[in-house]
């Protein structure tokens, strides 16, 4: 518990994952999103100022840390809910952020975690990942 506060701690003033930059600079209409273990928000907090309502999910309470980025109008796009991965349960989105978290849901549960994933993404989706990568 102690590692994962410090990595939220070292985290919460990170700029967005590159990819989540990449898909704003594609100029795509903004709509809903969900940012699948979302740790510090760094993500969440980008697209939300980029005119994105987006549903924050991590299994730890960091809604404290992302909410006091956002200003009132930027905190009505914002919403947050404590889940596991193995337990999940997603609403219908248009956008999927997922970096760096898939790999923590467990093994057995992963296939079932990875349908209820691609059953929440609208047509005309998108979905933005990274997994770990050794180099």
């Amino acid at each position: 518990m102690e590692k994962i506060k410090k990595y939220y701690e070292n985290t919460k003033d990170a700029s967005q994952h590159p990819i989540v930059q990449k898909f704003i600079d594609m100029n795509v209409e903004p709509k809903k999103a969900i940012d699948l273990g979302c740790g510090a928000g760094r993500d969440t907090i980008y697209l939300i100022r980029n005119g994105w309502k987006v549903l924050s999910i991590d299994k730890e309470n960091t809604k404290e840390i992302i909410s006091s980025k956002l200003n009132n109008e930027e905190i009505k796009r914002f919403r947050f809910d404590i889940q596991n991965f193995e337990d999940i349960q997603l609403e219908k989105t248009n956008l999927l952020v997922a970096n760096f978290s898939i790999p923590f849901c467990n093994k057995e549960r992963f296939s079932e975690f990875w349908n209820k994933i691609t059953d929440s993404i609208l047509k005309n989706r998108i979905l933005c990942w990274e997994f770990f990568w050794s180099k």
